[in-house]
């Protein structure tokens, strides 16, 4: 059984490669079309600038991190159905136990932005008790900041090749992670920049995908 999961994994990495060099070109076509910066994109790049300098230069956030990675795992279990039994955090790694190891609980640190997230939602829960409008540039700088914390964590952790990667299987596991974060860094962007549109590049991933797909089944059978 394991071995038919394997070779089942392999294939699906294999399969999923034309899907990533579409939503990469789609992803490229979409950025160059931006013109000027407004304020609150510019806030995005100094927050995640800033987040690059401070991972870089100074110092890393590994417990912050670490922390990040295994509550995702847990609220992911919670969701799926599942119990939390224990969970380790320190700053040179953690583990969480849960009974609904699924594919999703495994893989959630790195396509689910937690910080970005958990940031987002106090940002709208107080807006209904203070007027948040006055501080959307400091929100906006810190999904800039929190969101490439997560991108460069999630491409060590690649780098690394860490077991919940080898788990799911490494090359189909970076391959579903690099598509689904292209996806969310372009849909965060596209709320900043006029000239970038999501749904075009959702539809525009999904075409160019369609035509790999033809063309390698042509060739293959035709």
């Amino acid at each position: 059984m394991n071995l038919i999961f394997k070779i089942l994994r392999f294939l699906g990495s294999i399969l999923l490669f034309p899907a990533c060099v579409a939503v990469t070109v789609s992803f490229y076509k979409g950025i160059i079309c931006i013109k000027s910066v407004s304020d609150s994109a510019l806030f995005f790049i100094l927050g995640a600038l800033a987040y690059s300098i401070l991972h870089l230069l100074f110092f890393r956030l590994n417990f912050l991190y670490v922390l990040g990675h295994e509550l995702t795992h847990a609220i992911t279990a919670l969701f799926s159905g599942g119990r939390v039994t224990g969970m380790k955090v320190s700053s040179k790694g953690g583990n969480v136990q849960t009974t609904a190891p699924n594919f999703f609980v495994i893989l959630a640190p790195y396509l689910v932005p937690g910080y970005t997230v958990f940031i987002t939602v106090s940002y709208f829960l107080l807006s209904f008790f203070i007027n948040v409008s006055k501080y959307s540039g400091l929100f906006i700088f810190l999904i800039g900041f929190t969101l490439m914390f997560h991108l460069a964590y999630t491409s060590e952790s690649i780098k690394e090749k860490q077991p919940d990667l080898m788990k799911t299987g490494y090359s189909f596991s970076i391959s579903f992670i690099y598509i689904s974060n292209l996806i969310i860094v372009f849909g965060i962007i596209s709320l900043l920049f006029n000239e970038i549109r999501f749904f075009d590049f959702l539809s525009g991933s999904f075409e160019r995908s369609k035509e790999f797909y033809y063309s390698f089944w042509r060739q293959l059978f035709l």
